[in-house]
């Protein structure tokens, strides 16, 4: 197959991946903000709490 331009990256696009990635643990310590936050329900932590995005402050205040 020839390839459309004579870029080096259109070559090694066309190549499969040597390594897989390794599978990241869904299971957050309890060191971590997020663990049993109801929000998460079994995903993966983004980075940015929702839970503090959509509650009030007033009710956050309480919580803590």
């Amino acid at each position: 197959m020839t390839n459309f331009t004579d870029s080096p990256f259109e070559r090694l696009m066309k190549q499969k991946p040597r390594q897989q990635q390794e599978k990241l643990s869904s299971v957050l310590p309890k060191t971590h903000p997020c663990h049993n936050s109801s929000y998460l329900q079994g995903n993966c932590c983004t980075g940015v709490c929702y839970r503090e995005l959509i509650l009030p402050k007033k009710k956050r205040k309480v919580d803590k």
